[in-house]
């Protein structure tokens, strides 16, 4: 499990006050789709993974259906890691230490990197939860990082080669994967440890690569939230749409090969 928060932070009117007046200073600057990128250094230097990022909410709309984020996406991104968590202390003493975080309270989702050697997977999944919560008012936790998780590797890695791929294959031979109504419990960060994160994840597998049923529901289970309709449990709207969804889920795994 990698250094990350994926839930809002209690840091009101950040952006319109510290960050705004520091915005000016940023050596260079650039915008990618939805993203408004600060750097403190050329962000030529990172010229391909912009262009990931600038992609990237379209993968995730494509995905899920969830349109087009209804707001701008602030990324500041830090050269060395002294500076960022230097940076941290000054605008955010409370916020843990992560190698990348998400933060959004009543205004524009912010996302904050330096460039450690997984700055590629840490800013494609902190992006996926800001896309995701620009354009939906909640998002179950679990779903939340089973998402990020899923959208953190290339888009040519994503159906058959993310890293959790072998180890869910091996733990449900042994029927020891985490049933979805138990990760529905899991309210706080604290609760998803590595096993949680790769049973996140495999369940998003199940839902997007999986049988079409199961796709569709989780499609209009988002599009009840985007809507603000309420959306019940997503368990429960399976099971009616799938019955016997833990043997589906059990049997993606077995049969998945490309």
């Amino acid at each position: 499990m990698r250094g990350r928060v994926g839930i809002a932070i209690l840091f009101a009117l950040l952006l319109s006050q510290n960050v705004a007046r520091g915005e000016e200073r940023w050596p260079d600057e650039r915008r990618a789709g939805p993203f408004v990128i600060h750097a403190d250094f050329a962000l030529r230097q990172i010229e391909p993974l912009i262009e990931q990022l600038a992609a990237l909410q379209s993968d995730v709309d494509r995905a899920l259906g969830v349109g087009t984020a209804r707001e701008e996406i602030h990324l500041f991104l830090f050269q060395r890691k002294s500076t960022y968590l230097g940076y941290l202390r000054e605008y955010f003493p409370t916020a843990p230490d992560r190698r990348a975080l998400f933060i959004k309270q009543r205004g524009p989702g912010m996302v904050f990197a330096y460039r450690s050697d997984e700055l590629d997977v840490d800013l494609r999944h902190e992006c996926t939860h800001a896309l995701l919560h620009a354009n939906l008012s909640i998002v179950p936790l679990w779903l939340d990082e089973g998402l990020a998780e899923y959208f953190e590797v290339p888009p040519k890695d994503r159906a058959f080669d993310n890293p959790h791929l072998s180890s869910v294959r091996w733990k449900r031979r042994f029927g020891s994967l985490t049933p979805i109504v138990e990760l529905e419990r899991i309210e706080e960060l604290e609760g998803m440890g590595r096993a949680e994160y790769r049973d996140a994840w495999a369940w998003v597998h199940f839902m997007l690569h999986g049988p079409e049923p199961a796709r569709d529901e989780l499609q209009r289970y988002l599009r009840d939230i985007r809507e603000l309709n309420p959306p019940g449990q997503l368990s429960t709207r399976l099971a009616r749409s799938l019955p016997d969804v833990d043997e589906h889920f059990s049997r993606h795994f077995r049969d998945w090969s490309r």
